[in-house]
């Protein structure tokens, strides 16, 4: 079957309605593309990085308010200072019982809005250690061991661990918990059977004297 001019004539406009088409869009693209580059996420500096870590690691005080759980009127504070030979670790509290031994420990979370302390989880253990007392070398980072009251139900309790830092890159403890228990920590699995958490606290970034 021939077509007729009058099909050929349509079939051509057609065709040539189509290309200028095409060619506009292709033009319309090319030119979006030159005028608006993809943006590309720009990478943190490593000298950012570098000043961060190394602002994090010039911490070298650290102080947890200890306040009381339900039913306990145990409180004070517990300081942290990085040293040479470690971290020194300075435990405060008073309400306690005279003449009475309580455990402290590091925790894994700095989270108190438990009202019995178990919010701030258990032993900071970083290393997979057992739980032992700070005589033992392979221990809970967080087992600080055992301080005793005076007659006026104050404790005061000095430690210093080789096996903490405050910010740096040997067990860090800034942001977690401190924990004061009803008994003493006889070194025993899993946690020393030191039963209830008595005194809680966050170990936060301590003000410069």
């Amino acid at each position: 079957m021939k077509k007729t001019p009058i099909a050929l004539t349509v079939a051509l406009l057609f065709a040539l309605a189509y290309t200028a088409t095409a060619m506009h869009h292709e033009e319309g693209a090319a030119t979006q593309s030159a005028t608006q580059p993809t943006t590309q996420p720009t990478a943190q500096p490593d000298a950012h990085a570098h000043g961060h870590a190394t602002m994090m690691a010039s911490i070298n005080s650290a102080v947890a308010v200890m306040v009381p759980t339900e039913d306990s009127t145990a409180h004070g504070t517990v300081r942290f200072h990085q040293t040479d030979d470690g971290v020194t670790v300075t435990a405060d509290i008073a309400g306690l019982e005279p003449g009475s031994t309580h455990a402290i420990h590091v925790h894994q979370f700095g989270d108190i809005t438990g009202a019995h302390g178990k919010s701030a989880g258990g032993h900071f253990n970083p290393m997979s250690h057992e739980h032992g007392l700070p005589e033992q070398d392979a221990r809970h980072a967080g087992d600080l061991g055992n301080l005793t009251a005076d007659e006026a139900g104050n404790a005061h309790y000095e430690i210093t661990v080789t096996n903490l830092s405050i910010a740096g890159l040997n067990n860090p403890v800034i942001g977690r918990g401190v924990i004061v228990h009803a008994m003493a920590d006889d070194g025993g699995q899993p946690t020393g059977n030191a039963g209830a958490r008595i005194a809680m606290g966050v170990i936060g970034i301590a003000k410069s004297e």
